[in-house]
């Protein structure tokens, strides 16, 4: 318990997110891996039953929806095993690729390995939510994917050369893991917080760093760097002009060009105010009483 205390705590609706290095790691170097190996399982030939399902999918669709007539033929050819024979034109040859399970694979990967908070509440349901997540955005990205064969195919039957429309519209089809991206920061915000506190992580030495820096600073002058204050309470220069004047002047202190004056008999209350908003990452307005 003590030991969590210690990490970085970020706080979402309610919730309390802390995770362990490993556990970052863990989606850091295990997420391409695991998703490279789902891929890789996919592209061996015993399970291009994939291919089949999906090729008899496309074609009995474009027969439904436009009447076209096309046909899903077995041919093995080299690393295609099945094809499209499109009336009048020249066959449109499958590959692993074209079943679209390297986006699932992807988002599979993620999902699986995305860290777990340590707070116990944050991580009841943990298992639930992957698993809604991960039949969600597969679905998504297999009913995306046939009807960007459907597109390209009938295009392609209509008249138009498939370079043409191949590579542009399975470009444009990508949209959906932007929707997949933000199905997981409902269910499962832990994958974007993780991305977060891993920035705290790197970020945190560097803004004790500062801080003992002014510390130390205020032990030797009553004169201090403003763009210092502001690197130490974690603002943004914006919102450091706008409020910290106001907090300058409630303390009763002065600024000159761009420094902070404090008079020596205020430097406890300064480094009070300094303390309690290191952590809060926002300014107090009111003056200590």
């Amino acid at each position: 318990m003590n030991k969590n205390k210690k990490k970085p705590t970020i706080e979402f609706e309610g919730k309390r997110y802390i995770f362990s290095i490993k556990s970052i790691l863990i989606l850091a170097i295990g997420a391409p891996i695991l998703s490279l190996l789902i891929y890789m399982f996919f592209d061996w030939e015993p399970n291009f039953w994939l291919h089949e399902i999906v090729v008899k999918q496309t074609v009995f669709f474009l027969n439904l929806l436009f009447n076209m007539g096309a046909e899903a033929v077995h041919a093995t050819y080299g690393q295609y095993h099945w094809l499209f024979k499109i009336p009048g034109k020249s066959a449109i040859y499958f590959e692993t690729f074209c079943t679209g399970v390297q986006a699932i694979a992807v988002f599979a990967g993620i999902i699986i390995c995305t860290p777990h908070s340590q707070d116990r509440k944050t991580n009841e349901d943990i298992i639930w939510r992957k698993t809604k997540s991960l039949i969600v955005s597969s679905v998504l990205f297999y009913i995306v994917n046939i009807i960007r064969m459907l597109i390209q195919l009938y295009l392609y039957y209509i008249g138009y050369a498939w370079d043409d429309i191949h590579y542009s519209i399975s470009a444009a089809s990508s949209f959906i893991a932007a929707i997949i991206i933000l199905l997981l920061h409902r269910w499962m915000p832990e994958f974007i917080i993780s991305i977060i506190y891993t920035g705290t992580l790197i970020t945190e030495p560097i803004n004790q760093k500062r801080k003992e820096q002014l510390f130390s600073t205020i032990e030797t002058t009553n004169k201090i760097d403003l763009n210092l204050i502001r690197k130490v309470l974690g603002m943004n220069k914006k919102t450091f002009i706008q409020q910290f004047p106001k907090m300058a002047e409630s303390y009763g202190f002065s600024l000159e060009n761009d420094y902070l004056i404090f008079p020596q008999n205020n430097k406890d209350l300064f480094t009070r105010a300094i303390e309690e908003n290191f952590d809060k990452k926002k300014l107090i307005t009111k003056k200590e009483k």
